[in-house]
């Protein structure tokens, strides 16, 4: 059938479709319309929409992040998604995988690997505010997150410890059940007038903040994105990443970051290390960040889900590469 990009106007955000509602969406515009699902395995109303959608005649596409599979837990998940998924994993037309971890679990649970897209999330577009710096000469360390062992807060405050220069100064913003013994942890490793615990923050504050940081680090072990990555390099900030959430596709070594290995204190050390000797931020880098943070807005975005949407109904004979990704291919 002949095929053009949807209006995106005229798209529609359901989270607990009536049955009336689905029977209508599915039959209204039949093969012209295009079904994103997204967690269909928790969501009853969902899934049964998803299954209905499956045997319609419409382009039924899946938008989801991967699930955690190591050790004996990920073995459970991976038994789990294959007895509810195999039914379907041949009928989709299109997975929109969020992040690496989601490109390999898609793979990993017998998807047909020409329908697998690496896809992201997107935040609210916004230009960074002119704000002081928060020290003088001194590289300023952000994290904005919850203060849970998922997140790993602690992994930064010992790698921290660990570094060779002194002349750093720590925010930590969140809260969360590990805010006590984090702040005891720091007093302990002598580090308590370098560690500045902010508390809770809306999201205007949070990115003010990052307006203003050197380094932001995420350190979190399995997160299946990460968004406050996205915010961070769009406020031009280099991120020093975990390399196991998704964003971690975000971060261009040499260019707006570095990875280090999950849960892995001497390589966290090292990294911190690393771009701690370079100093305070220069407002030329930060530009260059904030340059290439326009791959990940949502115009972006959206023009590459058309791209793709094309390719799969013939009219384009390239495959679409993630912007994010560039020539970097997909890194999985």
């Amino acid at each position: 059938m002949g095929w053009s990009p949807p209006d995106l106007g005229q798209a529609r955000v359901l989270t607990a479709p009536n049955r009336s509602t689905v029977h209508r969406l599915l039959h209204r515009d039949g093969e012209e319309t295009i079904h994103v699902f997204s967690s269909i395995i928790h969501n009853p109303p969902l899934n049964a929409a998803f299954k209905q959608a499956l045997l319609s005649q419409s382009t039924v596409g899946v938008l989801s992040e991967g699930r955690d599979w190591r050790g004996l837990w990920g073995a459970l998940r991976y038994a789990h998604s294959l007895f509810h998924e195999h039914s379907y994993h041949q009928k989709v037309d299109f997975v929109l995988a969020i992040g690496r971890v989601g490109m390999k679990w898609f793979g990993k649970c017998g998807y047909d690997p020409a329908k697998l897209f690496p896809f992201c999330y997107v935040v609210e577009k916004r230009e960074p505010e002119d704000n002081p710096s928060l020290t003088n000469g001194t590289p300023t360390i952000a994290f904005a997150g919850s203060l849970t062992p998922l997140k790993r807060v602690d992994l930064l405050i010992e790698a921290l410890a660990n570094v060779s220069s002194r002349t750093w100064t720590l925010e930590i913003i969140g809260e969360g059940e590990q805010r006590r013994s984090l702040e005891f942890m720091s007093e302990r490793l002598g580090l308590r007038e370098k560690v500045t615990f902010r508390g809770g923050m809306s999201n205007r504050q949070v990115r003010q903040v990052l307006d203003r940081a050197d380094i932001f680090v995420f350190t979190s072990r399995a997160d299946g994105w990460g968004a406050v990555v996205n915010e961070a390099l769009m406020s031009g900030v280099p991120v020093i990443c975990s390399d196991y959430p998704g964003a971690a596709d975000l971060v261009v070594p040499g260019l707006n970051g570095e990875l280090f290995e999950c849960d892995s204190l001497d390589s966290l050390s090292q990294a911190l290390d690393r771009w701690i000797m370079r100093g305070p931020l220069a407002a030329s880098e930060r530009e260059k960040i904030q340059a290439w943070s326009r791959c990940i807005e949502g115009e972006a975005v959206a023009c590459y889900f058309i791209r793709i949407m094309e390719y799969l109904e013939g009219g384009s004979m390239e495959r679409p590469e993630a912007p994010w990704l560039g020539d970097k291919g997909e890194r999985n």
